[in-house]
Order: structure tokens, then sequence, then C-alpha cells
């Protein structure tokens, strides 16, 4: 999702450093578990949040977190309001205005899930047959907007969100649904689907078929966070791949992910 700086971007203050002087970093997503989340305490909790959280306790500082609007979220960073988006795909838009670390914070992989265990073609010959269902204003890759602009699924069903497609998919109203595939095995938790919800494989390997792979980051505040920071967060966020810790968070949520090819 894109969104143009706000008329009064200009007035934004362009002198505070973010935690290089000492204060809280102020980090901001969107409501997304399990990556982010409120819990039923009030917490702010998640996969992304745990491990920012410790990717900025090995810079030697400390976070807070908000949950906002997705677009509330990058104008807030961009008028320097906040210090950083987090899970923010990276763009040239967003580059004008954001600090992109390199190490990659969470690959979003979408791929179709089926009321019953299923198989499709890689080149999906099997569309004119498909009911599919698809959440409003996702993007999901120039593959499936090509075949999109074709209009050769046999019907497309939009909702706004994972728990509705759901419904629609266990109510025989779709036949498939492209799923972000963390969010989405959360919720096949949540509601008690995961017998019932399988993820459809590729023929032609077995493994899950992926409609599009894209990575997301950081993106920290030109107007309040130095570049060096951004450096030091980089190596923290490497850090914690190299020893396992990122992996352990991502374990402790037992959601039970399938083998993913290695090249989408």
């Amino acid at each position: 999702m894109l969104t143009c700086l706000p008329a009064n971007a200009e007035d934004a203050p362009t002198d505070g450093k973010g935690p290089l002087d000492g204060e809280t970093l102020q980090m901001r997503t969107l409501e997304n578990p399990p990556l982010a989340y409120t819990d039923e305490n009030g917490d702010i909790t998640g996969i992304l949040v745990e491990g920012i959280r410790e990717a900025v306790h090995r810079t030697g500082h400390e976070v807070e977190f908000r949950m906002d609007p997705w677009k509330r979220v990058l104008q807030e960073v961009a008028v320097g309001n906040a210090d950083a988006a987090f899970n923010a795909g990276k763009t040239e838009e967003r580059q004008t205005w954001g600090l992109y670390h390199n190490s990659v914070l969470m690959d979003e992989t979408y791929v179709f899930f089926a009321r019953e265990p299923k198989a499709l073609s890689r080149d999906l010959v099997e569309a004119p047959e498909l009911r599919v269902g698809i959440q409003l204003g996702y993007y999901y890759g120039e593959r499936f907007d090509r075949l999109l602009q074709d209009q050769p699924f046999r019907a497309l069903e939009v909702s706004q969100t994972i728990p509705r497609n759901l419904k629609l998919l266990t109510a025989d109203r779709t036949d498939v649904f492209i799923g972000d595939l963390l969010p989405t095995m959360h919720y096949l938790k949540e509601l008690g689907l995961e017998n019932e919800i399988h993820v459809v494989r590729e023929k032609e390997s077995g493994l899950p078929l992926i409609v599009s792979t894209s990575p997301t980051f950081v993106a920290f505040s030109r107007r309040r966070i130095d570049p060096t920071y951004v450096l030091a967060f980089d190596e923290a966020l490497e850090s914690m791949k190299v020893d396992g810790t990122y992996n352990a968070i991502l374990d402790n949520y037992q959601l039970n992910l399938p083998e993913l090819p290695e090249t989408p």
C-alpha cells in the first residue's frame, strides 16, 4: 500500500535523531496477528514486535509500539511524528522519507488455501474453473496482476479480512483463498480450522504453490533517525538470525508452517 506525503510534511521537525539522543524509539505498525497485535491484556506483542524489541535492545536502546491504520502509520513516520514503521515493503516513494536496513525483517509469502487437499499446476491452467477469494486492497505481485487483467477465473470474491475469506471458503462460496501465510496460519489455529483448511500444493514439486513473495523491513524516518543507527539495527537483526534468536521467536508461536520452495 502506497501513500503520499501529507501537505504539511515540510513543517515537521528535522533536528531530532531518535535513539541517538537517548530517547525511546517510537515504532508504528498495523494490527496483523501474529506479526503484531494487541493481546487480551492490552499489550502489544507478536513475532515482529518481539524480534524488533530484541534487536533494538542489542543496540543499547528501548522501544515503544503503537498500532494505527496503515495509512496513518506511514504518514506519521513520513512527517517525523514517529521513528519508524515496520513490516513495510520497500518502494521508491517510501525511500524519499524512509531509511531501510539491509537484512530482511520478514518475507510476506502469499499462497493458496483450500477446503480439501488440492494441487494446482504452476502456471494455473485450472484458473477458469476456480472461484478465488482475495483481500480488498492487497497486491499479490505482477504475475497475479496479469492474471486478473485477463480475467481467467470463474469468479473472484473480495473480502476485507482473512477470517471472512476463510468463512467463504468453508461455506463453499470459493474454491481457493490467497492468504499471507503467517497471518492465515494464525487464524486457522485460532478458529480451530487447522485440519479443515489446507495449503494448496504445486503439482510439479509437491511444495506450496506460491503466488508471490515480498520482503518487508523497518522504514526509519529520515527526519528523526541518523543513518548510523540504521546500520547498528541492521547488524543487530542479522546477529539474531545467526545465533538462532529470530527462529526461536517464530517457533514459539507454533504455527506448523509448511516447507517452502527456496526460489518461489
